[in-house]
């Protein structure tokens, strides 16, 4: 029987922080960019992205954006701050509100409800089941739709900011998606946290990215943070408040169908009920399309 236990994430972080630095160095050269722009949201992710930019190619050719509107979380343009002064990068603020506000995206019910606690609170009250799952099978209510637009619009808005801004200034957009995310459907499809010219840590779990951040010397306070959406009010971790894991065990989880292990056997080496593995085996199945976003018909 094959592991499944943390052991089965352990990298040598050095020679993947060299190989990523290298990866994203080439791409500057080969598409003839005069520096890096990260989206910054202080998480985990763009900061080691944002790291091994710096260490790519240099700290004064990388950028760090931060993309606030009215609604988000004010503890991600701290954890953001935090992360370019420890870099030393430059960073520029683009607020997305006005854009959002323009588009309806505070036109939601819930969006006119004042303070964030309360919002959380609505949100808990509707959120029965694994919402994402259900949008993506297509039997969400009209309430859930109109919410999760109201939310994903926000990153798509991000994207459209991050390459204004890129493209003005001749940078390379350097994302930070990574397979953990990617493999259930954890991000919005064609937002910020989609799509990039680059994305480094793609082929990586998270729990390797933690490795990554800890070899690079990233601060305690963003190593120790919740993997938080900064999009939908209420959930300040993605993974149990709308997978209802916690990272690693979805990580495990994830190894476990990537190896065509069933679910039974994921189950009793992860200690993850039979039921949450059989949930996260069909996300992986109805996501399939957020992975192959432009389908297109095959001629023969």
């Amino acid at each position: 029987m094959s592991t499944l236990d943390e052991t089965a994430f352990a990298i040598d972080a050095k020679k993947h922080a060299s190989t990523i630095e290298g990866f994203i160095a080439d791409a500057v050269a080969k598409l003839s960019r005069e520096g890096v722009l990260v989206p910054i949201s202080g998480g985990l992710d763009s900061s080691v992205v944002a790291s091994l930019s710096v260490r790519a190619v240099g700290k004064e050719a990388v950028t760090g954006i931060l993309l606030p509107e009215k609604q988000g979380n004010p503890e991600a343009e701290r954890f953001a701050a935090l992360i370019a002064s420890s870099l030393g990068i430059e960073t520029r603020t683009v607020d997305i509100s006005k854009a959002l506000a323009a588009l309806g995206a505070y036109d939601f019910a819930l969006s006119r409800v004042p303070g964030r606690r309360l919002k959380a609170r609505l949100v808990r009250s509707f959120n029965r089941g694994n919402q994402i799952l259900e949008l993506n099978r297509g039997t969400a209510g009209n309430l859930t739709r109109r919410g999760a637009a109201s939310f994903f619009i926000k990153q798509r808005v991000r994207l459209v900011a991050t390459y204004k801004y890129a493209e003005e200034r001749n940078l390379l957009v350097c994302g930070s998606a990574h397979k953990s995310e990617d493999m259930v459907g954890l991000y919005v499809k064609f937002g910020v946290d989609d799509a990039a010219d680059v994305m480094p840590l793609k082929n990586l779990y998270r729990a390797q990215i933690l490795q990554l951040g800890e070899y690079l010397g990233l601060p305690a306070e963003i190593l120790e943070r919740s993997p938080n959406p900064d999009v939908i009010p209420g959930v300040t971790d993605k993974y149990r408040g709308i997978l209802g894991i916690e990272s690693a065990r979805v990580d495990l989880i994830l190894l476990g169908i990537e190896r065509g292990m069933k679910g039974g056997e994921i189950a009793k080496k992860t200690g993850v009920p039979e039921k949450d593995v059989a949930t996260i085996e069909e996300l992986v199945r109805v996501t399939a399309h957020m992975r192959n976003p432009s389908m297109a018909p095959v001629f023969e």
